[in-house]
């Protein structure tokens, strides 16, 4: 794609959506990487029903690190592979209180030091729970700038990741990712997309090469 439209394009996504949030439920850095944990091949409907309740109960590091997996079933075991999550979510929270005084360290290189957290999820916790600038590569935004063709189709998480980088301003990254997302939720689904309802169908490769 050509930077013009590059650029038109990029300016037309945020205009669309000029505010999009993540919509796994959280009021604290630390539930955002429990349920960030917890949404891996789950839907995000399913773990809002389920912090909902856990998290009137357990809020704080110091609290799941108290428990066994067990302790968790009531809450998630409607979650797939919730006991292995719960393992994952207890040791994290372990290692916090160990390493960070209790708190999700700020940087990507320490997040990633945590047990369950790879690039999307520490991406997802900086942008959505600190507003620093991120790109978040989950399946939507994978999608969506494939078939827009801001990215290479054969591209890998990492390497869309990069690209993303290199064509959005940095200040506009975290925006941008919620943005997709919401799109690739919302309309260009992996199945049966509705691009006649697509705002930026013009633009669109995979919309023009039909």
């Amino acid at each position: 794609m050509k930077a013009y439209k590059v650029q038109k394009l990029i300016n037309k996504v945020l205009e669309v959506y000029p505010d999009e949030k993540l919509d796994l439920k959280f009021g604290s850095p630390f539930e955002l990487l429990v349920a960030s944990i917890l949404s891996a091949r789950a839907k995000d409907e399913v773990v809002n029903q389920a912090t909902e309740k856990l998290f009137q109960v357990y809020k704080t590091p110091e609290d799941f690190s108290k428990l066994k997996p067990e302790d968790l079933e009531p809450f998630i075991s409607r979650i797939n592979y919730w006991y292995k999550k719960a393992q994952i979510i207890i040791e994290a929270s372990k290692l916090l209180l160990e390493s960070y005084g209790g708190k999700v360290p700020e940087s990507k290189d320490e997040l990633l030091k945590i047990k369950g957290v790879g690039s999307k999820t520490a991406n997802m916790i900086l942008g959505g729970a600190f507003g620093k600038p991120a790109v978040v590569v989950d399946t939507h935004l994978d999608r969506v700038s494939k078939r827009l063709g801001l990215v290479s189709e054969k591209a890998k998480p990492d390497e869309v990741e990069a690209e993303i980088k290199k064509i959005v301003p940095e200040k506009d990254w975290t925006r941008f990712s919620f943005a997709l997302m919401r799109h690739g939720k919302k309309i260009c689904h992996a199945k049966n997309p509705e691009c006649e309802s697509c705002p930026f169908s013009d633009l669109c490769e995979f919309f023009n090469s039909r």
